[in-house]
Protein backbone atom coordinates (compact mmCIF):
# COMPACT_ATOMS: atom_id res chain seq x y z
CA UNK A 1 0.00 0.00 0.00
CA UNK A 2 1.19 3.55 -0.64
CA UNK A 3 2.34 5.77 2.22
CA UNK A 4 0.68 9.13 2.95
CA UNK A 5 2.25 11.94 4.92
CA UNK A 6 0.08 13.93 7.36
CA UNK A 7 0.38 16.68 9.90
CA UNK A 8 -1.67 15.43 12.86
CA UNK A 9 -2.64 16.45 16.38
CA UNK A 10 -2.57 13.91 19.20
CA UNK A 11 -4.88 13.61 22.19
CA UNK A 12 -2.50 15.86 24.13
CA UNK A 13 -2.83 18.61 21.52
CA UNK A 14 0.73 18.29 20.24
CA UNK A 15 1.23 18.34 16.47
CA UNK A 16 3.59 16.10 14.51
CA UNK A 17 4.15 14.73 11.02
CA UNK A 18 3.70 11.01 10.41
CA UNK A 19 3.55 8.52 7.56
CA UNK A 20 0.71 6.01 7.36
CA UNK A 21 -0.24 3.30 4.89
CA UNK A 22 -3.56 3.19 3.07
CA UNK A 23 -5.17 1.81 -0.07
CA UNK A 24 -6.19 5.40 -0.83
CA UNK A 25 -6.18 8.79 0.88
CA UNK A 26 -9.63 8.26 2.47
CA UNK A 27 -8.46 4.87 3.77
CA UNK A 28 -5.35 6.46 5.30
CA UNK A 29 -7.57 9.12 6.96
CA UNK A 30 -9.73 6.37 8.44
CA UNK A 31 -6.63 4.63 9.83
CA UNK A 32 -5.48 7.89 11.42
CA UNK A 33 -8.79 8.45 13.16
CA UNK A 34 -8.85 4.84 14.41
CA UNK A 35 -5.53 5.59 16.14
CA UNK A 36 -7.03 8.62 17.87
CA UNK A 37 -5.15 11.18 15.76
CA UNK A 38 -6.67 14.32 14.26
CA UNK A 39 -5.43 15.00 10.69
CA UNK A 40 -4.64 18.69 10.17
CA UNK A 41 -3.00 18.63 6.74
CA UNK A 42 -2.23 16.03 4.08
CA UNK A 43 1.03 16.38 2.15
CA UNK A 44 0.21 13.61 -0.34
CA UNK A 45 1.97 10.33 -1.01
CA UNK A 46 5.31 9.99 0.72
CA UNK A 47 7.00 8.46 -2.33
CA UNK A 48 6.24 11.57 -4.36
CA UNK A 49 7.44 13.85 -1.57
CA UNK A 50 10.64 12.02 -0.73
CA UNK A 51 12.53 13.86 -3.49
CA UNK A 52 10.47 16.99 -4.09
CA UNK A 53 13.15 19.40 -2.87
CA UNK A 54 16.49 19.90 -4.58
CA UNK A 55 18.58 19.45 -1.46
CA UNK A 56 16.97 16.05 -0.79
CA UNK A 57 18.33 14.91 -4.14
CA UNK A 58 21.73 14.55 -2.50
CA UNK A 59 20.71 13.80 1.09
CA UNK A 60 21.25 10.33 2.51
CA UNK A 61 19.81 8.94 5.70
CA UNK A 62 22.49 7.49 7.99
CA UNK A 63 20.05 4.88 9.32
CA UNK A 64 20.56 1.41 7.80
CA UNK A 65 17.58 -0.92 8.29
CA UNK A 66 19.69 -3.97 7.43
CA UNK A 67 22.37 -3.16 10.00
CA UNK A 68 19.69 -2.36 12.57
CA UNK A 69 18.04 -5.75 11.95
CA UNK A 70 21.39 -7.56 12.16
CA UNK A 71 21.86 -6.13 15.65
CA UNK A 72 18.26 -6.63 16.78
CA UNK A 73 17.75 -10.29 15.79
CA UNK A 74 20.46 -11.82 18.04
CA UNK A 75 19.06 -9.91 21.03
CA UNK A 76 15.51 -11.12 20.35
CA UNK A 77 16.75 -14.69 19.93
CA UNK A 78 18.44 -14.36 23.32
CA UNK A 79 14.93 -13.68 24.74
CA UNK A 80 15.70 -10.05 25.55
CA UNK A 81 12.51 -7.93 25.55
CA UNK A 82 12.08 -5.71 22.50
CA UNK A 83 12.20 -2.43 24.44
CA UNK A 84 15.41 -3.40 26.22
CA UNK A 85 16.94 -4.66 22.96
CA UNK A 86 16.27 -1.28 21.35
CA UNK A 87 17.91 0.40 24.33
CA UNK A 88 21.05 -1.73 23.93
CA UNK A 89 21.19 -0.91 20.21
CA UNK A 90 20.71 2.80 20.93
CA UNK A 91 23.64 2.90 23.35
CA UNK A 92 26.09 1.47 20.83
CA UNK A 93 24.94 3.39 17.74
CA UNK A 94 26.04 6.69 16.16
CA UNK A 95 24.04 9.82 16.98
CA UNK A 96 21.73 9.70 13.94
CA UNK A 97 20.87 6.02 14.33
CA UNK A 98 20.56 6.32 18.11
CA UNK A 99 17.99 9.10 17.72
CA UNK A 100 15.82 6.97 15.43
CA UNK A 101 16.07 3.91 17.70
CA UNK A 102 15.06 6.05 20.68
CA UNK A 103 12.01 7.18 18.69
CA UNK A 104 11.11 3.51 18.23
CA UNK A 105 11.46 2.96 21.99
CA UNK A 106 9.32 6.00 22.68
CA UNK A 107 6.58 4.53 20.51
CA UNK A 108 6.67 1.30 22.52
CA UNK A 109 6.38 3.29 25.76
CA UNK A 110 3.27 4.97 24.33
CA UNK A 111 1.69 1.56 23.85
CA UNK A 112 1.99 1.35 20.07
CA UNK A 113 2.74 -1.83 18.19
CA UNK A 114 6.24 -2.17 16.80
CA UNK A 115 4.83 -2.62 13.27
CA UNK A 116 2.82 0.63 13.60
CA UNK A 117 5.91 2.52 14.77
CA UNK A 118 7.88 1.23 11.79
CA UNK A 119 5.14 2.40 9.42
CA UNK A 120 5.35 5.85 10.98
CA UNK A 121 9.02 5.99 9.93
CA UNK A 122 8.12 5.36 6.31
CA UNK A 123 11.03 5.17 3.90
CA UNK A 124 13.65 4.34 6.52
CA UNK A 125 12.40 0.75 6.39
CA UNK A 126 11.52 -1.37 3.34
CA UNK A 127 7.78 -1.79 2.81
CA UNK A 128 8.04 -5.48 3.55
CA UNK A 129 9.39 -4.72 7.02
CA UNK A 130 6.27 -3.54 8.81
CA UNK A 131 4.10 -6.30 7.33
CA UNK A 132 6.44 -9.07 8.46
CA UNK A 133 6.77 -7.54 11.92
CA UNK A 134 2.98 -7.35 12.12
CA UNK A 135 2.75 -11.03 11.14
CA UNK A 136 5.26 -11.87 13.88
CA UNK A 137 3.28 -9.90 16.45
CA UNK A 138 0.02 -11.65 15.51
CA UNK A 139 1.53 -15.15 15.58
CA UNK A 140 3.77 -14.59 18.61
CA UNK A 141 6.87 -15.59 16.64
CA UNK A 142 8.56 -12.20 16.20
CA UNK A 143 12.16 -13.49 16.70
CA UNK A 144 11.72 -16.18 14.03
CA UNK A 145 10.13 -13.83 11.52
CA UNK A 146 12.72 -11.15 12.24
CA UNK A 147 15.38 -13.77 11.52
CA UNK A 148 13.74 -14.47 8.16
CA UNK A 149 13.57 -10.73 7.52
CA UNK A 150 17.27 -10.44 8.38
CA UNK A 151 18.14 -13.07 5.78
CA UNK A 152 15.99 -11.32 3.17
CA UNK A 153 17.57 -7.91 3.81
CA UNK A 154 21.11 -9.30 3.75
CA UNK A 155 20.47 -11.18 0.50
CA UNK A 156 19.07 -8.01 -1.05
CA UNK A 157 22.02 -5.98 0.24
CA UNK A 158 24.48 -8.54 -1.14
CA UNK A 159 22.85 -8.34 -4.57
CA UNK A 160 22.89 -4.54 -4.50
CA UNK A 161 26.55 -4.49 -3.42
CA UNK A 162 27.40 -6.95 -6.19
CA UNK A 163 25.75 -4.69 -8.79
CA UNK A 164 27.53 -1.61 -7.44
CA UNK A 165 30.90 -3.34 -7.25
CA UNK A 166 30.47 -4.73 -10.75
CA UNK A 167 29.72 -1.29 -12.15
CA UNK A 168 32.82 0.39 -10.66
CA UNK A 169 35.26 -0.99 -13.24
CA UNK A 170 33.26 -0.10 -16.38
CA UNK A 171 32.53 3.38 -15.05
CA UNK A 172 36.22 3.91 -14.28
CA UNK A 173 37.27 2.71 -17.74
CA UNK A 174 34.68 4.93 -19.42
CA UNK A 175 35.93 7.93 -17.41
CA UNK A 176 39.53 7.23 -18.47
CA UNK A 177 38.48 6.94 -22.12
CA UNK A 178 36.59 10.22 -21.89
CA UNK A 179 39.63 12.00 -20.41
CA UNK A 180 42.00 10.53 -23.04
CA UNK A 181 39.73 11.62 -25.89
CA UNK A 182 39.38 15.13 -24.44
CA UNK A 183 43.18 15.44 -24.11
CA UNK A 184 43.70 14.23 -27.68
CA UNK A 185 41.28 16.73 -29.21
CA UNK A 186 42.03 19.73 -26.97
CA UNK A 187 45.81 19.40 -26.42
CA UNK A 188 47.49 17.03 -28.90
CA UNK A 189 45.74 17.87 -32.17
CA UNK A 190 45.69 21.70 -31.63
CA UNK A 191 49.52 21.63 -31.37
CA UNK A 192 49.67 20.37 -34.96
CA UNK A 193 46.77 22.50 -36.18
CA UNK A 194 48.79 25.67 -36.94
CA UNK A 195 51.48 23.69 -38.75
CA UNK A 196 48.91 21.99 -40.94
CA UNK A 197 47.13 25.28 -41.64
CA UNK A 198 50.36 27.02 -42.72
CA UNK A 199 51.04 24.26 -45.25
CA UNK A 200 48.76 25.97 -47.73
CA UNK A 201 47.85 22.68 -49.37
CA UNK A 202 44.78 20.52 -49.42
CA UNK A 203 44.84 18.27 -46.37
CA UNK A 204 43.69 14.65 -46.40
CA UNK A 205 40.02 14.17 -45.52
CA UNK A 206 40.83 12.31 -42.27
CA UNK A 207 43.13 15.13 -41.11
CA UNK A 208 40.49 17.77 -41.89
CA UNK A 209 37.89 15.78 -40.00
CA UNK A 210 40.10 15.50 -36.91
CA UNK A 211 40.99 19.19 -37.05
CA UNK A 212 37.29 20.05 -37.33
CA UNK A 213 36.46 17.99 -34.25
CA UNK A 214 39.35 19.63 -32.39
CA UNK A 215 38.14 23.13 -33.37
CA UNK A 216 34.67 22.32 -32.06
CA UNK A 217 36.08 20.91 -28.80
CA UNK A 218 38.28 23.97 -28.14
CA UNK A 219 36.34 26.78 -29.81
CA UNK A 220 32.92 25.87 -28.44
CA UNK A 221 33.97 25.07 -24.85
CA UNK A 222 30.77 26.66 -23.57
CA UNK A 223 28.85 23.92 -25.39
CA UNK A 224 30.32 21.35 -23.01
CA UNK A 225 29.02 23.32 -20.01
CA UNK A 226 25.55 23.43 -21.57
CA UNK A 227 25.66 19.68 -22.27
CA UNK A 228 26.69 18.93 -18.67
CA UNK A 229 23.92 21.18 -17.37
CA UNK A 230 21.31 19.52 -19.61
CA UNK A 231 22.56 16.08 -18.54
CA UNK A 232 22.24 17.00 -14.82
CA UNK A 233 18.77 18.43 -15.46
CA UNK A 234 17.65 15.23 -17.21
CA UNK A 235 19.07 13.02 -14.44
CA UNK A 236 17.33 15.16 -11.80
CA UNK A 237 13.97 14.93 -13.58
CA UNK A 238 14.32 11.18 -14.03
CA UNK A 239 15.01 10.73 -10.31
CA UNK A 240 12.17 12.99 -9.20
CA UNK A 241 9.53 11.40 -11.45
CA UNK A 242 7.22 12.88 -14.06
CA UNK A 243 6.89 12.46 -17.80
CA UNK A 244 10.62 12.32 -18.39
CA UNK A 245 11.00 9.52 -15.82
CA UNK A 246 8.14 7.59 -17.46
CA UNK A 247 9.75 8.02 -20.88
CA UNK A 248 13.12 6.85 -19.55
CA UNK A 249 11.72 3.84 -17.69
CA UNK A 250 9.77 2.76 -20.77
CA UNK A 251 12.57 3.17 -23.30
CA UNK A 252 15.40 1.75 -21.19
CA UNK A 253 13.54 -1.58 -21.20
CA UNK A 254 13.81 -1.63 -25.01
CA UNK A 255 17.62 -1.65 -24.97
CA UNK A 256 18.91 -5.11 -25.97
CA UNK A 257 21.13 -5.95 -22.97
CA UNK A 258 20.45 -3.29 -20.33
CA UNK A 259 16.67 -3.60 -20.62
CA UNK A 260 16.83 -7.34 -20.05
CA UNK A 261 19.07 -6.91 -16.99
CA UNK A 262 16.75 -4.31 -15.46
CA UNK A 263 13.69 -6.49 -15.94
CA UNK A 264 15.55 -9.44 -14.37
CA UNK A 265 16.51 -7.32 -11.35
CA UNK A 266 12.95 -6.07 -10.87
CA UNK A 267 11.29 -9.49 -11.29
CA UNK A 268 13.85 -11.12 -9.00
CA UNK A 269 13.12 -8.53 -6.29
CA UNK A 270 9.36 -8.94 -6.82
CA UNK A 271 9.46 -12.76 -6.58
CA UNK A 272 11.78 -12.75 -3.55
CA UNK A 273 9.40 -10.37 -1.74
CA UNK A 274 6.41 -12.61 -2.53
CA UNK A 275 8.30 -15.66 -1.27
CA UNK A 276 9.24 -14.11 2.07
CA UNK A 277 5.74 -12.74 2.73
CA UNK A 278 3.94 -15.94 1.71
CA UNK A 279 6.24 -18.08 3.85
CA UNK A 280 5.42 -15.88 6.83
CA UNK A 281 1.64 -16.15 6.32
CA UNK A 282 0.94 -12.58 5.20
CA UNK A 283 -2.41 -12.24 3.40
CA UNK A 284 -2.02 -12.90 -0.33
CA UNK A 285 -3.60 -9.61 -1.48
CA UNK A 286 -1.30 -7.63 0.81
CA UNK A 287 1.63 -9.75 -0.33
CA UNK A 288 1.05 -8.96 -4.01
CA UNK A 289 0.53 -5.25 -3.33
CA UNK A 290 3.77 -5.03 -1.34
CA UNK A 291 5.56 -6.94 -4.09
CA UNK A 292 4.31 -4.45 -6.68
CA UNK A 293 5.41 -1.55 -4.49
CA UNK A 294 9.02 -2.77 -4.31
CA UNK A 295 9.31 -2.61 -8.12
CA UNK A 296 11.18 0.57 -9.00
CA UNK A 297 10.42 0.69 -12.73
CA UNK A 298 6.84 1.97 -13.05
CA UNK A 299 6.41 0.48 -16.52
CA UNK A 300 6.99 -3.00 -15.11
CA UNK A 301 4.87 -2.28 -12.02
CA UNK A 302 1.90 -1.21 -14.18
CA UNK A 303 1.75 -4.65 -15.78
CA UNK A 304 0.85 -6.11 -12.34
CA UNK A 305 -1.94 -3.67 -11.44
CA UNK A 306 -4.70 -6.08 -12.45
CA UNK A 307 -3.33 -8.96 -10.36
CA UNK A 308 -5.30 -8.15 -7.20
CA UNK A 309 -8.54 -7.98 -9.17
CA UNK A 310 -7.80 -11.41 -10.64
CA UNK A 311 -7.10 -12.82 -7.19
CA UNK A 312 -10.31 -11.33 -5.77
CA UNK A 313 -12.15 -13.03 -8.62
CA UNK A 314 -10.84 -16.41 -7.52
CA UNK A 315 -7.88 -16.81 -9.88
CA UNK A 316 -4.71 -18.54 -8.77
CA UNK A 317 -1.58 -16.48 -8.29
CA UNK A 318 0.21 -18.14 -11.22
CA UNK A 319 -2.69 -17.33 -13.54
CA UNK A 320 -2.91 -13.73 -12.29
CA UNK A 321 0.84 -13.13 -12.70
CA UNK A 322 0.74 -14.51 -16.25
CA UNK A 323 -0.98 -11.25 -17.31
CA UNK A 324 2.41 -9.52 -17.01
CA UNK A 325 4.74 -10.04 -19.97
CA UNK A 326 7.77 -9.66 -17.69
CA UNK A 327 7.16 -12.82 -15.64
CA UNK A 328 8.83 -15.72 -17.51
CA UNK A 329 6.94 -18.91 -18.20
CA UNK A 330 9.32 -21.15 -16.25
CA UNK A 331 8.68 -19.08 -13.11
CA UNK A 332 4.92 -19.39 -13.62
CA UNK A 333 5.24 -23.15 -14.09
CA UNK A 334 7.19 -23.54 -10.85
CA UNK A 335 4.68 -21.34 -9.03
CA UNK A 336 1.82 -23.48 -10.36
CA UNK A 337 3.58 -26.58 -9.03
CA UNK A 338 4.00 -24.82 -5.69
CA UNK A 339 0.29 -24.04 -5.60
CA UNK A 340 -0.58 -27.66 -6.25
CA UNK A 341 1.84 -28.93 -3.60
CA UNK A 342 1.03 -26.20 -1.05
CA UNK A 343 4.60 -24.85 -1.08
CA UNK A 344 4.30 -21.56 -2.95
CA UNK A 345 6.80 -19.76 -0.73
CA UNK A 346 9.49 -22.39 -1.18
CA UNK A 347 9.03 -22.52 -4.95
CA UNK A 348 9.13 -18.73 -5.24
CA UNK A 349 12.30 -18.66 -3.14
CA UNK A 350 13.93 -21.12 -5.50
CA UNK A 351 12.83 -19.12 -8.54
CA UNK A 352 14.24 -15.91 -7.01
CA UNK A 353 17.53 -17.64 -6.17
CA UNK A 354 17.83 -18.94 -9.75
CA UNK A 355 17.13 -15.47 -11.11
CA UNK A 356 19.75 -13.88 -8.87
CA UNK A 357 22.35 -16.48 -9.91
CA UNK A 358 21.52 -15.93 -13.61
CA UNK A 359 21.70 -12.17 -13.09
CA UNK A 360 25.19 -12.38 -11.58
CA UNK A 361 26.33 -14.69 -14.38
CA UNK A 362 25.08 -12.29 -17.07
CA UNK A 363 26.72 -9.31 -15.42
CA UNK A 364 30.04 -11.16 -15.24
CA UNK A 365 29.77 -12.09 -18.92
CA UNK A 366 28.94 -8.53 -19.91
CA UNK A 367 31.95 -7.25 -17.97
CA UNK A 368 34.16 -9.85 -19.66
CA UNK A 369 32.88 -8.59 -23.03
CA UNK A 370 33.04 -4.93 -22.03
CA UNK A 371 36.81 -4.82 -21.45
CA UNK A 372 37.97 -5.84 -24.97
CA UNK A 373 35.26 -3.72 -26.62
CA UNK A 374 36.36 -0.61 -24.72
CA UNK A 375 40.04 -1.27 -25.43
CA UNK A 376 39.30 -1.68 -29.14
CA UNK A 377 37.26 1.54 -29.16
CA UNK A 378 40.05 3.52 -27.50
CA UNK A 379 42.65 1.96 -29.82
CA UNK A 380 40.52 2.93 -32.83
CA UNK A 381 40.30 6.57 -31.72
CA UNK A 382 44.06 6.79 -31.09
CA UNK A 383 44.79 5.09 -34.39
CA UNK A 384 42.62 7.58 -36.30
CA UNK A 385 44.34 10.53 -34.60
CA UNK A 386 47.84 9.18 -35.29
CA UNK A 387 46.92 8.25 -38.85
CA UNK A 388 45.53 11.73 -39.56
CA UNK A 389 48.75 13.35 -38.29
CA UNK A 390 50.92 10.87 -40.19
CA UNK A 391 49.06 11.47 -43.47
CA UNK A 392 49.46 15.24 -43.03
CA UNK A 393 53.20 14.83 -42.40
CA UNK A 394 53.54 12.74 -45.56
CA UNK A 395 51.73 15.48 -47.45
CA UNK A 396 54.27 18.02 -46.12
CA UNK A 397 57.17 15.88 -47.28
CA UNK A 398 55.74 15.74 -50.79
CA UNK A 399 55.66 19.54 -51.07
Amino acid sequence: MPLYKYKVAGTDGKTSEILIEGDSQPDSLSRLRNRGLLPLECYGQADALSQDNGWKFWKRDSFDACEFTNRLVPLLKAHIPLERALGIISQGSPAGTSEIVNELRKGLHEGKKFSAIIRDHGNRFPRIYANLVEAGEETGSLPDIMSELQRFLNDRKDLRNFLITSSIYPLFVMAVIFVVIIVLFTVVIPRFSKIFTDMGRELPFLTKMMLGISDIATGFWWLWIICIGVFCYIVYNIRTGGRMADWWEENILKLPLLGELISMIEISRFIRTLAVLIQNHVHLLSTVQIGINVIVNKQIARTFHGVNSELKGGAKLSAALSKSRFVPKDALQMLAIGEESGNMGGMLNQVAANYEDNLKTRIKRLLALFEPVVILFLALIIMLVILSIFMAILEMQNM
